[in-house]
Formats: structure tokens, C-alpha cells, sequence
């Protein structure tokens, strides 16, 4: 099997299938009629790892209307050789409301050969042995969290916790995703987190295990969110006494959302930088309003997206002070995502004093969906209704970041004309290849790999790679590019290259042949706007949208520099000119905008 890197977040996958009310149970007489009759309504096309058609289904709710009877039958099913017919066993083992004990040796066999959808019987044994028989094929298993496996040990919810705290202090050995897998599942146990909350911290205290368990079990603790904030004070007492465990408890009172976590993020804000931090102390909402003040203070940095980020989490945590500084950034005529979050902010926050900038907006900015926030804002500023959450506080992080899903299209053809550039003041390499190979120069592609790649090769040479934030590295690989495009200017020529997810950059390429780096960015395209020169960069991947206009510089020292001009509502993929002189920019989700040589924007036209 070719080997993969898999790089992102692990998803629980619809493992509590079950089978559908709708089917009507299988008119066959006894258990034994019945296992005689499934080899007939197996389905040959579908694979092991599917779930069983209707017919089998229906087969599986007549053996189970036979109650213990069919226990027999059903394990006859399983240590059937055809997988098929074993994974309809499997599945009704898993859907069976309770199985003796004795059964257990065969659930065993029957795991050790891979037969798919049979971990959850596991729970319907529901002995500690079992359960630790289940907890230890978690941990196992290359494609946990989000298999039956996990599965399995959900159902059986705390009656598994005594083996769980096993493999917490690494009784069953540890390796880079113990503590994420424990963490996972733990999470997913409802109301029974404030009782797992008290065990783990019990082994966090405990001084005679090494502090490699104590700060896993630490990183669990913050996994089990506001259920395990019974335990912030011993947290905050362990703190004092161990402070080689501060970064660990940090974090675990931030991921339970502890009373203290907001000036520990505030803390950790002044001290690091990290803006990211900022999307935790809006997670805390109101309850976060005495950190308004060092937020409200980003505003003044020259990045766009802490000063975006700023203001969105001064509207979720409700800083009224901050209005008459947000106002202004309603109308900043560089960033229209900065406009966006402004006008929802100012929704969030009640800003009477916002309504007649609000109204203007709703009216008349040139970018639709920035009418259409402002006329939310006002509404509910007007009605004194706040906003809605849009999901759950587990997936917070999702709302926060996903303001810019626009889903505008961009226009197949518009109203403009295309106005053709200067000949040979542009090159392509798909028309000038020849031309373009002379203007080669060297960089870096940037991957990601996993740092623990041979030993897991080692383990089972066949698998995937797994890649997480545990294990993950850079890998630099140094290459002689070709650039995409480049456009003539005095001396040389300024060249750009796009790799997508794997980088792209700015290249000035002198007629000499020397080359310098002016900007590690994916490049679209390079034009000469009027007096200025400037560049599109950005990259739509994944979870990720981003697209810049860079004005660019050649200052008296005769160097070039890529100064941040306009910020656009998503990566360019396509542009040219058009008769009116503007730059027809295509971005991916934001719509086709027309580019003016003095900075302004408008929607294109759709013809």
C-alpha cells in the first residue's frame, strides 16, 4: 500500500449506526433458519466495512427478537470464514442489549481477525475484563479516535474509567497519541466528566509518577471542558507547588473554562503574542469583559488579522468601551473583512451610537455581504436582540473563524472587455516556457511530516502516516523553480511561482541572473496599476481562504519590498484588465471584484 501522510483534525466518525425502526423483521422461523439464510441475502458487491444492507438487516432484528436463544446462532455467524457473513454477526452482536460473559473468548477471536462493526460488543459484556480488552484496542487501533473502537469504550461510559486511569499512567504503555485518544473519549462522556475530572486530578497530584504522565493527564483534564471546573482550586493549588507544571495547568484551566482562565489568557496574550489566544477569551463571552481593555489595545497593530481578531472578540465579550474606536474601522477603505467583523461587533455590543454609520453601510459599501451584516446589526440593535449562536461551545472555534463564508461565485464573463497588456511586458510559462526557464531561480518548498515516520513504518510498514500536533516537523526541501509569470521591469523582471499548500514567492530576477526573495507568498498574478506596481497573493485550502493585494516597492537603495496594500474577501484565481482600466480580480468565495488604480473596489457585473 502506497504511503500517505494524513495531516488534520481526526473527525468521530457515525459509528452509532443501529439497525433502521423501519425494517420489518425477517419472517424466518428459528435462529437456526435464520443463519441458514443470510449466506442467500448477503450482499457480494458490498465490502466488509460497510454497513449491512436491508436484508441482512432484517435477518439481524429476527435473531435478536429471539432473545438469548440466538446467541448460539449468532456467534455460528461469527467465526463464519467469509467476512461478510461474520460482519453480519458482528452487527448483531453489537445491536444485542446484553451478552454472557462466556460469549467473550469468541468476541475476542473474532477481533484479533479484524471482523468489522464488533468492538461495541464488547460493552454488551460489559465485565471489567472486557472493558479492558476494549480500552486497549482503542489505543491500538491506527484509525482511532473515530472507529468502533472509541466506540465501544463510550458505552461503556465510567464503568470503563478504572481501566482508563490504567492507561493514563501508562500501565499499558504510552506512545505520542496516548493522551490525545484518552482525551477524546473522555470528552464525549456527558454529564460523567466532573467524575473523571476528580480521578484524573488524583493522578496529576500524585508526586511518585513522572511528570510526563502528570502533564498527559493534565492535557486530558482540559479536554473534559466546563464539567471538570470543580477541580480549578486544586489546580491552582498544584500550580503553586509544582511550577514545572505550570504550562500544563494553564492550559487545563483555560480548556475547562476555569474561573481563573481569562487572566491566565491574558497573561499568556501580553507575554507570547499569539493572537490565537484572542479566540479563547472570546469563547469565555461576557464573563471575559474585564480583558476589554488589553484586547481593545491590538487595534492599534499594524496586522491586519490581530486588529480583525481584536475586534471580533471585543464583540463577543461585550467591551462597550471600545464603540468609538470601532466606528471608524467601519469605513477602512484597505480591509473589507475588517469592515465585516466591525459591523457584527457593533451588532454584538448594542452600539446606538453606531446607527448612522451602520445605516450608511447597509446602504452603500461596495461588498454585498458587508451590507448585509450592517443590516443585521441594525436590526437587532434596534429590536435589543442579540445574536445567535450558531453551534455548540465545543465547536466555538468554528463560528469564531467562519465569517467568511461568503459562497459568492465569480462571474463567468462580465460586462467589461478585457484590455490586453503591453506585448512582452508579461510572461507566462504556459505560452513562454523557453523564456521563463532562463528566469529559474532557487527556493524552498515547506511540507509536514511526522517526526516518528520510521519507527511508525517499523510498527506496520503498510499503514498510513499518522501526523498530529505531537509528532508533527517541518521538512525544507531546496529546489530550482520555475516561475508561473513575470513582469518586465527596469533592470529585470519580477517573477512569481504558486505551489498551493506546499508556498509560493515573489522573485525579482535581475537581467545578470541574480535573484532575491521579496515575499514567500502564493502569487496570482503581477501588474503594473497606474503608477504602481503590485502583486495578488493569497491560498484557498482546507479550512483556510486568504487573499492580499501587496503594492510593490522599489525604494532608493534599488531593492524591491512588498508592502500589504488591500486585503481581498478571498484568494484570487484568476485577473486581467478590463476597458475601464481596473484590474478584474476572481476570488475564490468573495465574487469578481474590479481594482481601480487608486485603491478602489466594486463588484463586477455578471454578463
Amino acid at each position: 500500500m502506497k504511503q500517505l501522510v494524513c495531516i488534520g483534525l481526526l473527525l468521530f466518525c457515525g459509528t452509532a449506526l443501529a439497525i433502521e425502526e423501519s425494517i420489518v423483521a425477517d419472517a424466518c422461523s428459528s435462529p437456526g433458519v435464520c443463519i441458514a439464510k443470510v449466506a442467500s441475502v448477503v450482499d457480494k458487491l458490498s465490502t466488509p466495512g460497510q454497513y449491512p444492507s436491508a436484508a441482512e438487516q432484517a435477518i439481524i432484528k429476527k435473531l435478536l427478537a429471539f432473545g438469548d436463544d440466538a446467541m448460539p446462532a449468532i456467534m455460528h455467524l461469527l467465526d463464519d470464514n467469509d467476512e461478510l457473513i461474520a460482519r453480519v454477526g458482528a452487527v448483531a452482536l453489537r445491536e444485542a442489549t446484553y451478552i454472557d460473559k462466556k460469549y467473550l473468548p469468541q468476541i475476542v477471536r473474532g477481533l484479533n481477525r479484524d471482523v468489522s462493526w464488533l468492538a461495541p460488543a464488547l460493552a454488551k459484556v460489559g465485565t471489567a475484563e472486557a472493558a479492558e480488552i476494549a480500552v486497549k484496542a482503542f489505543l491500538a487501533s491506527r484509525s482511532s479516535p473515530g472507529n468502533q473502537e472509541a466506540y465501544a469504550v463510550r458505552l461503556f461510559g465510567t464503568k470503563a474509567l478504572p481501566v482508563i486511569l490504567n492507561a493514563v499512567k501508562c500501565e499499558y504503555g504510552c506512545n505520542h497519541k496516548t493522551y490525545y485518544l484518552l482525551g477524546d473519549v473522555l470528552a464525549r462522556m456527558g454529564e460523567q466528566r466532573a467524575d473523571v475530572a476528580l480521578a484524573l486530578i488524583d493522578i496529576a497530584e500524585d508526586r511518585s509518577l513522572s511528570d510526563d504522565i502528570r502533564v498527559g493527564t493534565l492535557s486530558i483534564i482540559g479536554d473534559l471542558g466546563k464539567p471538570a471546573a470543580i477541580i480549578d482550586s486544586r489546580l491552582i493549588a498544584l500550580k503553586q507547588q509544582q511550577p514545572q507544571l505550570t504550562k500544563a495547568i494553564n492550559k487545563a484551566l483555560v480548556g475547562i473554562k476555569s474561573q481563573f482562565a481569562v487572566n491566565i489568557l491574558v497573561e499568556l496574550l501580553a507575554e507570547t503574542g499569539d493572537i490565537y489566544l484572542l479566540r479563547d477569551i472570546a469563547a469565555f463571552g461576557p464573563s471575559a469583559v474585564d480583558a476589554g481593555l488589553v484586547v481593545m489595545n491590538l487595534l492599534t497593530n499594524m496586522e491586519p488579522e490581530a486588529k480583525m481578531l481584536a475586534v471580533r472578540t471585543l464583540g463577543y465579550i461585550g467591551y462597550r468601551p471600545s464603540i468609538p474606536y470601532l466606528i471608524p474601522l467601519l469605513n477602512e477603505p484597505n480591509d473589507v473583512l475588517l469592515n465585516l467583523v466591525t459591523a457584527e461587533a457593533l451588532g454584538r455590543l448594542n452600539a446606538k451610537s453606531a446607527l448612522t454609520e451602520l445605516t450608511s453601510a447597509a446602504d452603500s459599501h461596495w461588498f454585498p455581504p458587508v451590507r448585509e451584516q450592517a443590516r443585521k446589526a441594525l436590526q437587532l440593535i434596534k429590536t435589543g436582540q442579540g445574536y445567535e449562536n450558531k453551534t455548540d461551545e465545543n465547536n466555538f472555534g468554528y463560528e469564531y473563524f467562519n465569517f467568511q463564508n461568503f459562497q459568492l461565485k465569480a462571474c463567468e464573463k462580465i460586462t467589461l472587455k478585457t484590455l490586453a497588456e503591453p506585448s512582452g511586458q508579461k510572461l507566462y510559462k504556459s505560452n513562454n516556457s523557453e523564456k521563463m526557464q532562463s528566469l529559474a531561480y532557487n527556493t524552498v518548498v515547506l511540507s509536514y511530516g511526522a517526526d516518528d515516520e520510521d519507527a511508525q513504518k517499523a510498527a506496520e510498514p503498510d499503514a498510513i502516516i499518522e501526523v498530529n500536533a505531537n509528532n508533527i516537523r517541518e521538512i525544507r526541501q531546496n529546489i530550482e523553480h520555475v516561475p508561473d509569470l513575470a513582469l518586465r521591469v527596469k533592470n529585470g523582471w519580477l517573477a512569481g511561482g504558486s505551489r498551493g499548500e506546499w508556498g509560493g514567492e515573489l522573485v525579482y530576477v535581475a537581467d545578470n541572473g541574480a535573484s532575491t526573495v521579496i515575499l514567500n507568498e502564493n502569487i496570482e498574478d503581477i501588474y503594473k496599476l497606474g503608477e504602481r506596481y503590485v502583486a495578488l497573493a493569497g491560498l484557498s485550502h482546507l479550512g483556510s481562504n486568504n487573499g492580499m493585494v501587496y503594492q510593490l516597492i522599489h525604494d532608493a537603495n534599488g531593492q524591491w519590498r512588498a508592502e500589504k496594500w488591500l486585503k481581498l474577501p478571498g484568494a484570487p484565481h484568476s485577473s486581467w484588465f478590463v476597458e475601464t482600466g481596473e484590474l478584474l480580480i476572481n476570488t475564490s468565495g468573495g465574487g469578481s471584484i474590479l481594482l481601480s488604480q487608486h485603491g478602489l473596489m466594486r463588484m463586477a457585473t455578471c454578463l
